[in-house]
């Protein structure tokens, strides 16, 4: 299974939506054509443009669930900034701003570390060796 389907399904969708319907021209026509030239009595090209028409439907209804769910969420993201505005976005702000620690302090976290694995004697926990850095 392609791990990426999730993100192409939608475009997927959107693009056989368009092309579809042309290839069921192409392919219904051409049964047509070679139901004619062997024709017998019984006209059975009728059932391809049936299947066809039915692909072309489930297309189109694929679609019409991705563009549905794309005016979804821009609606429901466009009341939540007409709702609570600037305000949401400081406290979000603030809030990346108080749990994200700048590289220093990483830094600083790190070395802590180390100094603390070297006054244990250097162990360093088990399956960890120091050539696995």
């Amino acid at each position: 299974m392609n791990p990426f389907a999730v993100v192409t399904r939608p475009i997927r969708d959107l693009v056989r939506a368009v092309t579809l319907p042309f290839t069921a021209v192409f392919v219904v026509g051409l049964t047509g054509a070679i139901n004619a030239m062997t024709f017998r009595g019984t006209w059975w090209f009728g059932w391809v443009a049936l299947g066809m028409g039915i692909a072309v439907a489930l297309a189109w209804a694929r679609a019409a669930r991705t563009v549905l769910t794309v005016l979804l969420v821009a609606w429901v993201g466009h009341w939540i900034l007409r709702r609570y505005g600037p305000e949401l976005r400081a406290a979000f702000d603030e809030w990346v701003t108080r749990t994200r620690p700048n590289g220093a302090e990483v830094v600083d976290l790190w070395r802590a570390g180390e100094a603390r694995l070297r006054g244990l004697g250097g162990q360093r926990g088990p399956g960890i060796s120091p050539g696995d850095r």
